[in-house]
């Protein structure tokens, strides 16, 4: 999952040896490349910036899956929290980013592990993201 939804990071450690789940966000922007379609000869490559700390509706889908797979695998979770909250922008919305945050939410909501939330010093949460952690 490294290069789909990169405003957020996701993967596996060992904490004093014992396997976990990490998500974390990633701070700076990225660059989101959308591929053109090779079935269609009008589309062409799509490039856009996504800001760090914020969910978009790719990073949220993507924030929602590891944790279902973390859960499935048996691991304990650890979140380094340090969200501005959902993008708000029309596209977003209507590529329902809200729906894949309301996916967070049942995922954790459902999680059968312990699940450890870090804010870093100089860290925040805000917005929908509180709501969702």
């Amino acid at each position: 999952l490294g290069a789909w939804a990169r405003t957020v990071v996701t993967g596996r450690a060992r904490l004093g040896g014992i396997p976990i789940g990490v998500i974390a966000v990633e701070t700076r922007t990225v660059e989101k490349v959308v591929p053109a379609d090779p079935a269609s000869p009008d589309t062409r490559e799509n490039v856009s910036s996504q800001a760090g700390q914020v969910w978009y509706p790719d990073s949220a889908h993507k924030t929602a899956q590891a944790i279902r797979d973390f859960d499935r695998e048996g691991l304990p979770l650890m979140i380094f929290a340090n969200w501005r909250g959902f993008s708000g922008g029309m596209r977003d919305m209507f590529d329902e980013v809200l729906k894949a945050g309301s996916w967070i939410v049942d995922a954790l909501r459902a999680y059968k592990q312990p699940v450890f939330v870090y804010i870093p010093p100089g860290g925040e949460l805000r917005g929908g993201a509180w709501v969702v952690v």
